[in-house]
């Protein structure tokens, strides 16, 4: 199983593009210049003189963080906990029929929507593409029944079989964190300190 890397910190209004060239130059030990981005309207960064580089950004509740690997696309969300005065109909208009079902059978509804929006995310930056109208066409947990596949996957995600690992990191635990690759990994998520 491959290890993803995981760098947060707190974001302290510090731009998301310059921690961007920092962790991948700590991940990759290049000078932060040589490590700028480029972005494509809605489009997550890529590094314009490293493209095996693959990067993912996500922020929530103050937290920063970024995966990075040279393993192929990755995606990543964080999310603090959240409760939509809506909740069931945004789970029955933006989530697949299973995740619906899964927040309404719910011990505690608003956990299991924060984690699947969260998980929903993940693999959609994988691809991408972000949140659009394909967003409630895959599902991201098991259907009832379904023993045969692992709760991370792999699961069909807009043409690609993804595994997504959830994780928390340590002392902030309404924020839910996910990652989705086109690979089975582990997370190692570390914490950094930037200089302001």
């Amino acid at each position: 199983m491959k290890k993803l890397t995981v760098y947060w910190t707190e974001q302290n209004g510090q731009s998301s593009d310059d921690l961007l060239r920092k962790t991948a130059a700590r991940f990759s030990g290049l000078p932060p210049g040589e490590c700028e981005t480029v972005r494509a309207y809605g489009k997550k960064p890529v590094f314009r003189f490293h493209p095996e580089l693959y990067a993912s950004v996500s922020h929530s509740g103050g937290i920063w963080a970024c995966a990075i690997t040279t393993d192929g696309p990755v995606g990543l969300d964080l999310q603090i906990r959240t409760a939509p005065k809506r909740m069931e109909q945004i789970a029955r208009r933006y989530f697949h029929p299973a995740e619906a079902a899964a927040v309404l059978a719910a011990d505690d509804p608003a956990e299991e929507f924060t984690r699947i929006w969260c998980r929903k995310e993940a693999a959609a930056k994988q691809s991408g593409r972000g949140i659009d109208a394909l967003f409630g066409s895959f599902r991201t947990v098991c259907a009832v029944n379904e023993d045969a596949r692992s709760p991370d996957g792999p699961f069909d995600i807009l043409g690609t079989e993804l595994c997504l690992t959830e994780f928390r990191l340590p002392g902030i635990p309404d924020l839910y964190c996910c990652t989705a690759a086109p690979f089975p990994h582990e997370v190692e998520a570390t914490a950094q300190e930037y200089e302001l």
